[in-house]
């Protein structure tokens, strides 16, 4: 029973929006201390699960059960680490609204959703069968549809929610179908009971690889993955809390969904190649076209996209702890992006104005000098977390991101003395990063399974993406080279547009929806 005390977070935050519903628009005090009191209760439950989880192992625990489904909990590192992040961001995105709706007669509403948003999303991560975790996921995606139409005079906001609408039945299908093939193959819909029959191959025939492919779609589809991506850069037009939650929560339930079902998916290793395979695919493609953006939302969104790929990519090659690693990381940092966009611009002129960057060789050699240093550490870093040469491979990604860092940090005097800072800042980065690999190994030990050893697929997908990355970190080296190029000023506007692949998907439907059909007589006249 003392497991079953975390229900009381989605319960509080559900009691939260009844209070602010009775208030429309948010001007009680009440209102808001009622929210206030869910957050700081769904926080300290989450540090109390958290801690119980690391230190006890997977712990279940059923309210209600029949068969397997019903109420249920399951408290593992996972799902404690997500629901403290959802809980400590949801509760800043709360504080966060109430200035930024002050005066707007819906105010109380506003938060009466958001309110209702984190209930299903805590719920969502703290499922302990395949019914509640279901229901949860579409009452998030429900739920995130109602704060999308929450201005409904925003015609780009209100097309792109109907986009992401139509994205997410299709992921709800995929995700019931997948659940409905693993309750019956293991005649049982409890969490804990499904994970360990697949890991001991009890289940046989068809329907687990069934399964693992239609979770793969399942998450490639939430977390907004090439080509289904067109609905989140629209959506810029929505409330910025809305784009926070979003962003920063939200759109990782395809990462979560990958790391929670890791024992299906590795155990059907096609769906590993798949999911491999999208999410390289939209991180080289995102990361390309937000190059090219000029809005500060649309490059964070673009951002998004690409990263959620990045984190797909490395559940395709089992690196589940990186992939929770990222995910914690992705979600503070785009919380912190969106919730500040306004006073973005001012920043980065700020940062330009205080030095100017190195030119020529020495902003060359930084990215250079990264590589080498990931390489040098790379048998102490082993030491600190062994891993499989393909994952291994994959931290060069961070060699790559640092050696940009360096660039764009040395500046034009004394750039030998900074540069030398830099290296011992990147070296502390990627040893630390090694630590915290090593920590969430060691925290999900008892609830994902081991990385599988690397085929030739993998490879054929990592590479190509390594290489891939190289190059976009040259493409961020040398602007005003190439923007002296014509054939790279003609592929801008194109990626720009990001390769007008959301045209050619929804506009078209779009148009034959909206055009009412012609007569023959019609056309003869």
């Amino acid at each position: 029973m003392p497991m079953l005390i975390v229900l009381l977070a989605p319960a509080s935050f559900v009691l939260a929006a009844l209070v602010a519903m009775t208030d429309a628009a948010g001007r009680r005090r009440f209102s808001w201390a009622a929210i206030q009191a869910a957050g700081a209760l769904s926080t300290g439950l989450a540090l109390a699960a958290l801690a119980a989880a690391v230190m006890r192992g997977p712990l279940s625990a059923a309210l209600v059960d029949w068969h397997g489904a019903g109420v249920s909990v399951r408290l593992d590192a996972l799902g404690t680490s997500l629901f403290l992040l959802v809980a400590f961001i949801g509760t800043i995105v709360l504080r966060y609204s109430r200035n930024y709706l002050d005066g707007d007669p819906r105010r109380g509403l506003f938060a009466a959703e958001l309110c209702l948003t984190l209930a299903a999303v805590m719920t969502l991560v703290l499922a302990g069968n395949l019914a509640l975790l279901a229901a949860a996921w579409i009452a998030t995606s429900l739920a995130l549809h109602r704060l999308l139409l929450f201005y409904p005079e925003r015609a780009a906001a209100v097309r792109a929610a109907g986009r992401k609408f139509i994205v997410a039945r299709l992921g709800d299908a995929c995700l019931l179908g997948a659940f409905a093939l693993l309750a019956w193959t293991c005649r049982s819909a409890d969490l804990a009971t499904v994970l360990a029959q697949v890991r001991d191959g009890a289940p046989t025939g068809a329907a687990v690889p069934a399964a693992a492919v239609l979770l793969v779609i399942a998450a490639a589809l939430k977390s907004a993955q090439f080509p289904a991506h067109g609905w989140l850069p629209d959506i810029i037009d929505t409330p910025t809390p809305v784009s926070a939650l979003l962003h920063a929560g939200i759109i990782n339930g395809g990462g979560f969904l990958a790391i929670r079902f890791a024992e299906v998916l590795v155990a059907v290793p096609a769906a590993m190649h798949l999911l491999a395979a999208i999410g390289a695919i939209t991180a080289v493609y995102g990361s390309l076209v937000m190059l090219t953006q000029t809005s500060i939302k649309a490059s964070l969104a673009w951002s998004t996209i690409a990263q959620m790929g990045l984190m797909l990519l490395e559940c395709g090659l089992g690196a589940f702890p990186l992939a929770l690693l990222h995910l914690i990381a992705h979600s503070f940092y785009k919380a912190h992006g969106f919730l500040a966009s306004g006073t973005a611009v001012d920043a980065v002129a700020r940062r330009r104005a205080a030095a100017p960057a190195a030119g020529g060789r020495a902003r060359a050699l930084g990215p250079v000098l990264a590589i080498v240093l990931y390489l040098a550490l790379r048998p102490l870093m082993d030491r600190i977390d062994p891993e499989p040469a393909a994952i291994g491979a994959l931290g060069l990604l961070l060699a790559i991101g640092a050696g940009l860092l360096l660039a764009r940090a040395t500046p034009a005097r004394r750039p030998a003395a900074n540069l030398v800072r830099g290296l011992v800042l990147a070296a502390f980065a990627m040893l630390a990063y090694a630590a915290l690999h090593a920590v969430a190994g060691a925290a999900l030990a008892g609830s994902v399974p081991a990385a599988p050893a690397a085929s030739w697929v993998t490879w054929a997908i990592l590479g190509p993406t390594l290489l891939a990355f190289a190059a976009i970190a040259l493409v961020q080296l040398m602007p005003e080279t190439l923007q002296a190029r014509r054939g790279w000023r003609t592929a801008y506007v194109h990626l720009a547009q990001g390769l007008y692949v959301d045209a050619f998907l929804w506009h078209r439907l779009e148009n034959r929806a909206t055009t009412a059909p012609v007569s023959v007589a019609e056309v003869r006249r």
